[in-house]
């Protein structure tokens, strides 16, 4: 007959079938369907097939009918014979996009990070000083990973502590209090994963993704020392709020200090007493690489995706100062992170080229809007928000967006730097529901429920929206931006 546990998985899969099913089905009818819609001197043929493949695109990803990877490569296959673009090269014009290749080069950098004790040392110097109840702890490692995902992919940051968040919630007795321990930690983990995210360029690909459609469409760009500006003090604001939020609402059951403090003795002694040479050597490649990122802002020759190819280089060098071997990089990587950002860049190359860019900006954009950076701001980040719920791939958003929201931007006289900063520093936070990668990694340990999420993270979302309608404009003012 089979255990519960199995019974379960075989209605889950039954379930997920049919929804596979849906999704194939509902795909298919879009690219047929596309074909019975008119067309117009607004809305070209071109823009017109665009708009029917980033629609059945984004149905496989939601639906997961087909694996992301195939979905992806597919998509490209798609704006060929669908004639969105003239040329092959064009519906693969998103592989050649030096962001792909900052993508590979963070997956690198997360691997040599889990290689030496450099995290795990600074989490427990943070445990010892707000280590005294589950809460200070909770926003100790809130802290640690916020600070880390500004240097390194977001699911990498995540990923470093989900299992010493599993490993530490074995000191309670009761199952209750571990649950709802489990549960604020959590849920917790990703938003400040995706909070940190919004720091520097280097913090996220959707980061440097925005900014490259930004690049493309205007020409246009934002360095890395001004992103910093808008993005930190963001960060430093919605943090603790988040903390706040996710403690009042979740309520992580108390524990003694004596066993808090165990708990840390015994990380402490699973690592050296003192820094190794290669603790020493992976921070010493970090800090110049964030140098050169700060100087990319003043010299551009200093292209950020190549800097970061060039510091994952050192971890590889030969004898005493080799961090990780080829097969090690390789196993970090993923291949479908890789074909998501490429396949979404093709797309939203052809949305700019075809003209779909100018149509949807006349659909999702009022024709008349006040004058006003604190309102466009704020109606941009409501708007990326609301969109985030049917479209919870970012990547994909972004790419669906940045020319709109530029046209947008133009209209109402709100410089374009600040319209796609906005784009991409709300894209981020793509948490409302665990849908998104980075919160996917800690709902699957079964720590909550998928409504437990927005009790508190649509209280952060709102506060992101006011900060970013308030620092956004006043910043680009102080920038020379208007």
């Amino acid at each position: 007959m089979g255990t519960e546990e199995e019974k379960f998985e075989i209605i889950e899969n039954g379930k997920a079938g049919k929804l596979q099913i849906i999704g194939v089905a509902a795909a298919i009818g879009i690219l047929a369907g596309i074909f019975l819609v008119p067309v117009g001197e607004n809305f070209p043929v071109p823009a017109r097939n665009t708009l029917g493949v980033l629609l059945a695109v984004i149905v496989l990803l939601v639906t997961e009918a087909l694996p992301l990877g195939i979905v992806c490569l597919m998509s490209a296959a798609f704006l060929y014979f669908f004639r969105c673009t003239d040329s092959v090269q064009g519906a693969f014009s998103g592989y050649t996009n030096p962001t792909l290749f900052f993508v590979l080069a963070s997956y690198g950098i997360s691997s040599a990070l889990t290689k030496v004790s450099v995290t795990r040392r600074f989490l427990l110097a943070l445990m010892r000083r707000f280590g005294q109840n589950t809460r200070r702890l909770m926003f100790a490692i809130m802290l640690v990973t916020c600070l880390l995902s500004s240097v390194i992919s977001n699911v990498a940051a995540a990923a470093v502590f989900i299992p010493m968040i599993l490993e530490f919630l074995d000191a309670y007795d009761s199952p209750e209090e571990r649950h709802r321990t489990a549960r604020a930690y959590m849920i917790s983990l990703p938003v400040a994963s995706m909070i940190g995210g919004m720091m520097t360029p280097a913090g996220s690909a959707l980061n440097v993704l925005a900014v490259s459609l930004l690049e493309k469409n205007t020409g246009q760009t934002i360095p890395f020392v001004h992103w910093m500006l808008f993005g930190i003090p963001l960060a430093c604001a919605a943090l603790p709020f988040a903390w706040a939020v996710c403690v009042r609402i979740f309520q992580p059951a108390p524990l003694s200090e004596e066993k808090i403090q165990a708990y840390i003795r015994r990380e402490t002694r699973r690592m050296p007493e003192k820094m190794s040479r290669k603790e020493k050597y992976v921070l010493t490649v970090l800090l110049a690489m964030m140098v050169l990122w700060i100087l990319s802002s003043w010299v551009p020759f200093l292209q950020i995706a190549a800097v970061t190819l060039l510091g994952l280089s050192l971890f590889f060098l030969p004898g005493k100062l080799r961090i990780m071997s080829w097969r090690d990089y390789t196993k970090s990587i993923s291949f479908e992170a890789f074909v998501l950002m490429g396949s979404m860049i093709s797309i939203g190359n052809c949305i700019s080229s075809s003209g779909l860019s100018d149509w949807m900006s006349g659909i999702l954009f009022p024709s008349s809007f006040p004058a006003s950076p604190v309102l466009g701001i704020g109606f941009l980040c409501i708007l990326i928000f609301l969109m985030l719920i049917p479209i919870p791939v970012a990547p994909a958003l972004i790419s669906m967006l940045a020319a709109p929201v530029i046209g947008f931007a133009a209209r109402i006289g709100l410089p374009p730097a600040l319209a796609v900063a906005a784009l991409g520093l709300c894209a981020n936070n793509c948490y409302l529901l665990p849908l998104d990668t980075v919160p996917l990694m800690t709902f699957t340990t079964g720590s909550y429920k998928m409504f437990d999420m927005p009790k508190a993270t649509v209280w952060i979302q709102l506060l992101i929206v006011a900060l970013a309608s308030l620092w956004l404009p006043a910043m680009g003012k102080l920038l020379g931006y208007f």
